[in-house]
């Protein structure tokens, strides 16, 4: 299988360096240690943040640190798309009879994701031991959703930076402060945003289907129909639909460096 010598490629790779692999994690773990410390700080001051106790809110942490850190680990040569447009390397990936996702996914294997995978899931498992949620199959399964959903969400929004960069590699800033900012939002419940915010990343970018909309289901909490929140994944999914049609679409309006 092509993408399993990609991810023996990356792997060996990654431990030819290994003491750079080990301080690069090390560094990510403890810039996720301090957003932690800074979501317990507010939380010693206030008890509940818009109905929300500091556990529920580490599970929003949790799950975000998973599905991002997974995202980056498997798709990072999406984010990093912009320099295959700008280097001309973007002509080689779409002459070989490979597909080209196949390609951008094997192009890029980041291992040093994986200790922030695994501080996102323990994490989770901490709040979810911490709160009193009476299990049930159908909370299991949003549960498992909630995280499939945020994948495709982070997903897309990849799919997003990488197609509008084969119009321009010049300002995408925009797009980074939409991605990254998507995941620093998603650190808190959307309610606790002004109402037009909440509404775009509700409805638009869909972070509440992987956020607030399906752990108040799970908890029980919150104004919006449980039924509505506990399909809210499932539809937060489709989200990578458009996000793929717009990267295929654009491109077939590439052009060629010549180089």
């Amino acid at each position: 299988m092509l993408y399993k010598n990609y991810v023996k490629m990356h792997l060996k790779s990654s431990f030819e360096y290994r003491f750079n692999m080990m301080f690069i994690s090390v560094n990510q773990l403890l810039i996720m240690v301090g957003e932690i410390l800074t979501v317990y700080l507010l939380f010693l001051q206030f008890e509940s943040v818009a109905g929300w106790t500091f556990y529920e809110a580490l599970l929003m942490l949790g799950v975000i640190y998973t599905v991002y850190s997974t995202v980056e680990m498997f798709a990072r040569g999406y984010d990093e798309f912009p320099k295959l447009v700008q280097s001309g390397e973007l002509d080689r990936f779409l002459i070989r009879p490979v597909n080209i996702h196949y390609q951008i996914f094997g192009s890029r294997v980041e291992f040093t994701k994986i200790p922030r995978i695994l501080l996102g899931i323990v994490i989770s498992v901490i709040a979810l031991t911490n709160l009193a949620v009476d299990w049930t199959v159908w909370k299991v399964l949003v549960l498992i959703a909630t995280y499939v959903c945020g994948m495709f969400v982070i997903f897309g929004l990849f799919l997003l930076n990488a197609g509008v960069s084969i119009f321009t590699i010049e300002n995408l800033e925009f797009l980074n402060i939409i991605t990254n900012g998507s995941k620093e939002l998603a650190y808190y419940p959307i309610n606790i945003y002004a109402k037009w915010l909440a509404r775009i990343f509700t409805f638009i970018i869909p972070i509440a289907c992987f956020n607030y909309l399906p752990l108040s289901f799970i908890m029980e909490t919150g104004s919006v129909p449980m039924w509505l929140c506990g399909v809210a994944p499932l539809f937060g999914m489709l989200f990578v639909v458009p996000c793929l049609l717009f990267f295929s679409m654009s491109l077939k309006h590439y052009k060629s460096t010549g180089t």
